[in-house]
């Protein structure tokens, strides 16, 4: 579960035109409001979160892969103010936005709320607490057995010698699988406390923030956390710099979903994955894209054409040079629109 994840979103990295107010161990800190701010994953991290600093309290929008990552934004929430975090967004269930979830409650006391969609609850309660227990069992052990066997072996599956790159790589792919297997020991799942089904609203002394699900999209439950005053829209996975991971996605009804979005007044995104967006451009070519692709997964099954077939007839290549990772991402994503529109996945 998680190797599939990880290996979509090394290709999600993007351009902000807004500069780091700070790096730090795990984030790149972007100021993109006063009191708004988004942590944008470095290198390995991989996913983005956000923290609203209000006139009494924090709001922190999504929480990461690992413990240890949300501790790092902590560290740097800390350096920006002394007022205790008391709102955790989440804006869906995947685990690289969830999993960190605990370390807040563990700092800043049983005070702390977590706000996700009534999906989510469901989802993270069904979906991501075993996936937990899958990883610490099988998943990470075998990873952890396949990088030491390379290294020993000192030869990749061609059977040509690593290269000095090659080997340091394993190496820190190695070191990083044996912390997180220790993380994942004491890790637990930490689920909302409060959940909506359609909208949530947070009237602070100093802003309104609101909490929008507009439908189904990257996953069942996704939200987006919207600031009117400051023009800002912090969306999760409903928008990356590429095209989103498709695993859990209804691409058919995203398209609604992403237009409702694009009709807030706002000028700036903090995305899932990728750096700060301006403007809308991004999210315009990802209704572009889906339309095409939703339109042409239609097309195909009409003409009774078989999956296969049609991920070999379907052209979308106007659409390459807007997504860094076109190539790889849009076979999955013409399979979950064939899944879905055959009825094959849950309404």
């Amino acid at each position: 579960m998680y190797r599939n994840l990880l290996k979509v979103l090394i290709f999600l990295a993007g351009f902000s035109l807004v500069a780091p107010l700070s790096q730090a161990q795990s984030f790149d800190i972007m100021k993109m409001a006063d009191g708004v701010y988004a942590a944008i994953g470095r290198e390995g991290v991989a996913s983005n979160g956000a923290f609203i600093v209000n006139q009494d309290d924090v709001l922190v929008v999504d929480t990461h892969f690992r413990p240890s990552w949300a501790r790092d934004l902590i560290a740097e929430i800390r350096k920006l103010t002394n007022k205790p975090v008391r709102y955790v967004v989440n804006t869906h269930w995947h685990n690289d936005h969830t999993q960190g979830n605990q370390a807040y409650i563990n700092v800043f006391g049983p005070s702390v709320e977590y706000l996700a969609q009534n999906l989510t609850r469901e989802d993270m309660a069904g979906k991501a607490i075993p996936s937990v227990q899958d990883a610490l069992i099988k998943g990470v052990p075998a990873n952890i057995a396949r990088l030491e066997k390379l290294l020993a072996d000192g030869k990749d599956a061609q059977g040509n010698p690593l290269s000095d790159e090659a080997r340091q790589r394993a190496e820190r792919q190695l070191a990083s699988q044996k912390s997180y297997l220790e993380e994942l020991k004491t890790l637990q799942i930490t689920l909302p406390t409060i959940t909506f089904e359609r909208s949530l609203f947070l009237h602070k002394p100093d802003r309104d923030i609101h909490i929008y699900h507009f439908g189904k999209g990257h996953t069942r439950g996704d939200v987006v956390v919207y600031l009117p005053r400051e023009k800002v829209v912090v969306a999760g996975d409903l928008l990356t710099n590429g095209i989103p991971f498709m695993r859990d996605a209804y691409p058919s009804q995203w398209i609604g979903t992403l237009e409702a979005i694009q009709k807030l007044d706002w000028t700036q995104a903090s995305p899932g994955h990728g750096g700060v967006q301006q403007g809308k451009e991004q999210i315009g070519k990802l209704i572009a894209y889906l339309k095409d692709m939703v339109a042409a997964v239609k097309d195909a099954i009409g003409k009774g054409m078989s999956l296969e077939d049609a991920k070999k007839s379907i052209d979308l290549s106007k659409h390459a040079s807007s997504f860094p990772n076109f190539q790889q991402g849009t076979p999955a994503a013409i399979e979950r629109t064939w899944m879905e529109l055959t009825g094959k996945i849950p309404d």
